[in-house]
């Protein structure tokens, strides 16, 4: 209808997008009417205005998933440049992600009324914990913003003791954008985690309020200062005990690990464990952080810093540490500043604490050091079991923990007590004012504490009320009490010609006390009183005492010497002759040096061992054995019980009982075997030989000479085998050879009647035997090349001993010969067998 009047157009109840519409337009100074669709009407009105989400199709039910609407109204913003999103006052469900990397969007909503759920304005309801809600990533979302809209999540566990929030992860999530996403006048009603922050700095947080259980804000790798103001944590969901109770344990308000000067002001956090956590992550810790003024009431720490090297300063900060509705009772472990770390650096301004189980202030590591004005702590040390307001812990060695007050604490309240605990070595200054010159009144810390004038020329120092320090005019000088019960006086003569002079040192140097004066030679005495001892302690224990019975007439004298000279301890007195014993300890061992794993000292000593060696090649070359004993050499081993090597190197012996009397290289490896001395002589680990060389072809032991001694009873006919311990033969108590060896042996053996049914005691028989055996590559490849015998009568003999043998023959079981005796029924006969063996393998 072309041409159809408006009069006699179709009434429309609704104007579509598809409708038509008149319109006058100018064209070529002409004007004239065209048509026009109203969808074209409101693109052409609303152009660079921004979006609304019910545009894209969003009901804000509280039922449908809007969140594909959503981020379809953002990609359409983006794809035009950018704007603003806005939100109607609805309820929004959210079932799926939304993310904003590829342009800026501000998502703006109308407002909320505050509550535990949906009321005016705009809220967003969240029911499932499997996506991140919002996402603002990359260097393009830079500039976006959230604001004016309120969070529900649904949490449905019963709230009892056993309560704990849904596993939502965080709302909103600013990753990676290398700069600023603003978020102002957000309520999360009832958030498990709320705003998380990395490597997108200029973050800015302004009115963040609500109810959050786990964390409200976690900033990481944030290098350009971001700024969180007005953050107001309460319950506004719920205050069942049981909740607020939960938060206690597991909930932090903020926490900050990678921060370059945050600042944070005007914050308030009820019921966390931690309102300030400031840790550690890949990236560093945070410096230069900024605190305004915060408060925080029923929280375990008001403040923790768990990151080495964190620094900052906080202006005002007030932290209450009770239990939520705990009549009062303070968190089990609370504490208002805490500093688990090291090398913190932080300054405090006016700092009020109240309300911990023990210190309201407390340093853990090493390093640290707070500067704080105005502290004031009330009812601490709950447990009355002497917690100080500052507790600074012993670092040992490395630096001490400090802790500075420029001015006086405040300690009130049930519980209050000392400012710092005892026994540590950290360092607590206070400053104080100064009084005047002709009046006692310069104060440290407290009224009855500081220096007063008890005299005319005397100056006095008082800690609680009690005198520990006196000085006056004539040189005098008395510490640890008023004058009768002090601790340490030093009195100056009136004449004094000589005196003792005590000198610090700097790093790595060594204090000094000496004589100075002006005698040429003035000794030093140390003194004690009656019979009392005089002790030399160090690193907290006795290291010298000495000691000298009331009738002593003799004394150890330690002089040292001239270059190229010993120095020496010499036994003088009275006596004409007078002995020194050294007396270990219970089961302590006696030694050249002090064992200290290294080559220098050695490994521990055994118990009971002696150790006069001075030289070793490394730690193991020592008496490790228990009574063992090294005489002295050099790179000597002694590491069986009972074991001895007299002197000599390199030698070892490892066999229980086994012994080295010197020589080079020598090995006594069997049990009671041993080595008179030479070079690179072996036992072979068998029990009770002894052997000797003076040199070796190629292994130490292929060319020397031995010693066996065998024994065995017998009580009746059977061929009973002899060995170096009296029982069954095996590898260690018989005569082996060594793979590719030969023996040439000469045997003298020996029987004699001890007892038995038959004979006279007494009978006795002798043989002297010569063999030559060899090995092949095993036992099995023994062979006897000559001499031995399977029966071998007597040499000499009794006559009732005529009918007694020796046996010699190989042995291819253990690889070496095997000597036996063959005695009488009803007799019992001792076996001694005497071994002469040269020895050649290779």
């Amino acid at each position: 209808m072309p041409d159809a009047r408006i009069s006699e157009l179709p009434v429309a109840a609704a104007l579509a997008d598809a409708d038509l519409a008149p319109l006058v337009q100018t064209s070529g100074g002409l004007l004239e009417t065209r048509r026009a669709t109203v969808g074209q009407l409101r693109t052409a009105v609303l152009v660079d205005r921004g979006a609304h989400v019910r545009d894209f199709g969003a009901k804000g039910d509280g039922t449908t998933d809007d969140a594909p609407a959503i981020q379809a109204a953002i990609n359409n913003l983006i794809s035009k440049g950018g704007g603003t999103l806005r939100f109607g006052a609805r309820v929004y469900r959210l079932a799926s992600a939304i993310t904003v990397t590829t342009g800026t969007v501000r998502l703006e909503g109308m407002g909320f009324t505050e509550g535990a759920g949906p009321g005016q304005g705009t809220w967003l309801r969240i029911d499932s914990t499997a996506f991140t809600p919002f996402t603002f990533s990359g260097v393009a979302a830079r500039g976006s913003g959230f604001r004016d809209i309120a969070v529900q999540q649904v949490h449905n566990a019963t709230q009892d003791a056993a309560w704990a929030p849904t596993a939502y992860p965080y709302l909103i999530r600013v990753e990676d954008c290398l700069g600023g996403i603003d978020i102002d006048n957000l309520f999360l009603a009832n958030v498990n985690r709320g705003i998380f922050c990395r490597n997108s700095g200029r973050l800015d947080i302004r009115r963040l309020r609500g109810q959050v259980f786990t964390c409200g804000v976690e900033i990481d790798e944030c290098f350009d200062v971001p700024r969180l103001h007005s953050l107001h944590f309460w319950t506004f969901w719920s205050s069942n005990d049981n909740v607020v109770r939960w938060q206690q344990a597991n909930g932090d308000a903020v926490i900050i690990r990678r921060s370059d000067g945050i600042f944070i002001d005007q914050a308030f956090a009820l019921g966390y464990r931690s309102m300030f956590r400031f840790a550690a992550s890949a990236a560093g810790v945070t410096t230069k952080f900024a605190i305004g003024q915060a408060y925080t009431d029923f929280t375990q720490y008001g403040v923790w810093i768990e990151g080495n090297g964190t620094d900052g300063q906080i202006a005002n900060l007030t932290t209450q540490g009770e239990i939520f509705n705990g009549l009062g009772a303070p968190v089990v472990g609370s504490v208002g500043v805490y500093v688990s770390a090291s090398n913190v650096r932080v300054q405090i301004g006016a700092l009020r604490i109240d309300t911990v189980e023990d210190n309201p202030i407390r340093l853990e590591g090493n390093g640290n050091r707070l500067d704080v004005f105005a502290l004031r702590c009330v009812r601490y040390n709950s447990r009355a079991n002497g917690a100080a307001a500052i507790h600074l812990a012993d670092t040992g060695a490395a630096a001490p923990n400090v802790v500075y007050l420029g001015s006086p604490a405040l300690l009130e309240g049930t519980g209050s007590g000392v400012l710092v605990n005892a026994g540590t070595n950290g360092i607590l200054a206070s400053g104080a004012p100064a009084g005047r010159v002709g009046r006692p009144g310069l104060t440290v810390g407290a009224t009855d504490t500081g220096l007063f004038l008890p005299a005319a020329g005397t100056l006095a120092g008082a800690v609680g009320g009690i005198e520990v320090l006196r000085a006056t005019a004539t040189g005098g000088l008395t510490l640890g009490g008023a004058p009768g019960g002090h601790a340490l006086e030093v009195a100056t003569p009136a004449s004094t010609a000589n005196r003792v002079l005590v000198t610090g040192a700097t790093t790595g140097g060594t204090p000094l006390v000496q004589v100075q004066g002006a005698d040429a030679n003035v000794a030093l005495q140390v003194a004690a009183k009656g019979s009392g001892t005089v002790r030399l302690a160090a690193n907290g224990a006795t290291a010298l005492e000495a000691a000298n019975p009331a009738t002593a007439v003799n004394s150890l004298r330690a002089s040292g010497s001239a270059a190229n000279a010993a120095v020496s301890l010499a036994a003088q007195g009275s006596d004409l002759a007078i002995g020194i014993a050294l007396t270990p300890k219970g089961t302590g061992a006696v030694s050249a040096h002090a064992a200290d794993s290294t080559t220098a000292g050695g490994n521990a000593r055994g118990a009971n061992a002696v150790d006069w060696q001075s030289t070793r090649g490394n730690a193991a070359q020592a008496a490790t054995g228990a009574s063992s004993v090294i005489g002295g050499g050099a790179s000597n081993q002694a590491s069986a019980t009972f074991a001895t090597v007299s002197g000599g190197t390199f030698n070892l012996a490892s066999g229980n009982s086994a012994a080295v009397g010197g020589g080079q290289a020598n090995v006594a490896d069997g049990q009671q075997s041993w080595v008179p001395g030479g070079l690179r002589a072996s036992t072979r680990a068998t029990f009770g030989k002894g052997v000797w060389a003076s040199g070796f072809f190629a292994a130490i032991g292929d060319a020397q000479a031995a010693e066996h001694v065998l024994r065995r009873q017998t009580t009746d006919a059977t061929v009973t085998r002899l060995t170096a311990d009296g029982v069954v033969p095996g590898t260690t108590n018989s005569i082996v050879l060594p793979n590719q060896g030969t023996y040439l042996m000469r045997l003298m053996v020996v029987a004699r009647q001890t007892g038995g049914a038959a004979g006279t005691l007494g009978d006795s028989a002798g043989w002297t035997v010569e063999a030559l055996v060899k090995r092949g590559a095993i036992a099995a490849a023994t062979a006897l090349v000559g001499g031995g015998g399977a029966a071998l009568a007597p040499a000499f003999n009794d006559a009732a001993a005529a009918a007694w043998r020796l046996v010699v023959v190989a042995d291819v079981s253990n690889g070496g010969i095997a000597v036996s005796g063959t005695g009488e029924a009803g007799k019992n006969l001792n076996w001694v067998a005497r071994v002469l063996s040269a020895e050649a393998v290779g």
